[in-house]
């Protein structure tokens, strides 16, 4: 099954792809696309377009802003008014915490862009919890 990946204001995004396409292989998804955004219309535009390709799409970096730029206020925004099915935080002793969001057979997820907290989210019960939802 496809994927999709944005980067949003990630920092070591080499780094980060590496990590992703370890996980995303491991879970028997391909990273079909991948995009960069900036800022939340950008952001919003390009999730658009993930979603209409595919069921999964990945964010990886804007979780530790704490002004407009903050990937979990602007969706936590949306997903107030969207109603998701499942809304889950994935805690990470590292660093920031990941986000997981489902409504229907889509998913998204919400990753640190820091590569070692990404492949350690991406493994565990969350892989198990993906690879149930894809199937």
């Amino acid at each position: 099954m496809d994927c999709s990946v944005i980067y949003y204001s990630a920092r070591k995004t080499s780094l980060c792809e590496k990590a992703l396409r370890r996980g995303t292989a491991s879970l028997g998804l391909r990273m079909a696309s991948t995009c960069f955004a900036t800022d939340a219309k950008s952001l919003g535009e390009r999730l658009r377009e993930a979603f209409q390709r595919g069921r999964v799409c990945f964010v990886a970096g804007g979780l530790g802003f704490s002004d407009h730029r903050s990937l979990s206020r602007i969706l936590s925004n949306a997903a107030a008014r969207s109603q998701p099915d499942l809304l889950r935080r994935l805690p990470n002793e590292d660093g920031d915490d990941g986000y997981l969001l489902r409504a229907g057979d889509m998913l998204l997820v919400l990753l640190p862009d820091e590569p070692d907290q990404l492949e350690r989210l991406l493994s565990g019960r969350l892989s198990e919890f993906i690879r149930k939802s894809i199937q």
